[in-house]
């Protein structure tokens, strides 16, 4: 894993998977970071959930987790991969689960979501190494 500046953010990183840091770094589930999402024309508000130790970053425990319900699901966005990248935005499809009340996996209901994100609320990328 390695942290990518918005800024260095290039063409040849189209494809991978990422994490996005919105606003500013945080680490330790300190002051973490929160976004709003539209997901089926509805706005929904997610926070950052972070697994680290502020040195070690454990890429498959981070995701963003929705405050709000989406038809009585509390959704993960559990990763994301670069689609393309414009001068003001990213684009990148979102991988969502979904889950019930009782914090069950609803893997019928999982999917992806192409989204666009404007590059002045990302701090920096979370690039998944290839080994990983």
């Amino acid at each position: 894993m390695r942290y990518i500046p918005i800024e260095k953010l290039g063409k040849s990183f189209i494809g991978q998977f990422a994490h996005l840091d919105f606003y500013s770094r945080s680490y330790k589930g300190l002051k973490p970071d929160s976004i709003v999402v539209n997901i089926d024309d509805r706005p929904t508000k997610f926070i950052e959930h972070r697994e680290d130790d502020g040195l070690n970053n454990w890429f498959s425990q981070q995701y963003l987790l929705s405050l709000d319900t989406l038809n009585g699901y509390i959704i993960k966005i559990v990763k994301c991969k670069i689609d393309s990248i414009a001068n003001d935005s990213i684009q990148v499809t979102n991988y969502l689960e979904y889950y019930d009340s009782y914090n069950n996996l609803l893997t019928d209901k999982s999917r992806k979501l192409t989204y666009w994100f404007k590059k002045e609320i990302i701090n920096e990328v979370l690039i998944k190494s290839k080994q990983l």
